[in-house]
């Protein structure tokens, strides 16, 4: 097994920890609240004073920091105390463009360098659940990737371009947030409607629109606009959507209903609903 440096035991960090501890590694950690990482003590991990100790030793040393800035400022402080062969797989949600021009500092510095975040919840990271993608040099991959299927069910390394899992990290968190916002507008009319939230809910159970996404993403993607559910019917629907809310606040609908007027009203009305993507995609 690997000798293993962990730097940031959060509600992620801990649980990928304690996954590879079950497995056998030889795990030390370190975070700047240092009773995150004592609490992983007792299941075998090392708690190290610094994160330079931490990675002193370490084969592969893997992060999951809150951002930018701390990402930046903890390899900063770890970099003199790698291993010359170690390389190093960061697991946080980070800018796009900051992790392009961290790994350009870290390529120019030597530094065998992943950036891998995931779509994992903290039990997800104990029973090796999810999602990861891995941006990076395919051979640095090939080295970790044994060890990286071991922390989840999914590893998909999506290439070479160093940004490309920060983006697709962030198109996959826009997708769940605005879910969520969704569902609270949905709440927001059943609330109105004094219908119970739970059976408002209740009904995904039997509607699953998640076919929305095969069904109409790609006719987005490629400036498909040709009818299967009218725009201009679609923003009548919005508007019942609005009065059933009544006076409850919203946070999806007026936005979307901003969208379609101005989109209705450069002369999309009669294209289909997938218009909305008009303003920010070219037609093929």
């Amino acid at each position: 097994m690997n000798s293993v440096a962990f730097l940031g035991t959060g509600l992620l960090g801990a649980g990928m920890v304690e996954r590879m501890l079950a497995q056998g590694n030889s795990v030390t950690v370190w975070n700047r609240t240092q009773s995150k990482a004592q609490a992983l003590q007792q299941m075998g991990a090392v708690v190290a004073e610094t994160a330079g100790d931490a990675v002193a030793a370490a084969d592969h040393v893997h992060l999951a920091l809150t951002d930018d800035a701390v990402v930046d400022a903890v390899l900063l402080e770890v970099i003199p105390r790698l291993r010359r062969e170690a390389i190093v797989m960061d697991h946080s949600t980070t800018s796009p463009s900051a992790t392009q021009a961290r790994v350009d500092r870290l390529t120019r510095a030597g530094v065998r360098f992943l950036h891998a975040p995931v779509f994992m919840s903290p039990q997800m990271c104990r029973e090796g659940k999810g999602l990861m993608m891995v941006s990076g040099r395919s051979d640095t991959f090939d080295a970790v990737q044994p060890a990286l299927v071991r922390m989840t069910g999914d590893v998909w390394y999506v290439g070479e371009r160093s940004d490309l899992a920060a983006a697709y990290k962030l198109f996959g968190n826009s997708m769940i947030f605005a879910i969520n916002a969704g569902l609270s507008d949905v709440l927001a009319m059943a609330t109105n409607l004094e219908i119970p939230g739970r059976d408002a809910v209740g009904l995904f159970s039997r509607f699953n629109t998640s076919l929305a996404i095969p069904m109409r993403g790609q006719k987005m993607a490629t400036g498909d606009f040709s009818a299967m559910f009218e725009l201009v019917m679609a923003r009548k629907d919005l508007r019942l959507m609005i009065e059933a809310a009544g006076h409850q606040p919203l946070i999806v609908l007026p936005a979307l209903a901003a969208r379609m007027d101005a989109v209705i009203a450069d002369g999309h009305g009669s294209d289909d609903f997938a218009a909305i993507a008009a303003p920010v995609v070219s037609p093929v």
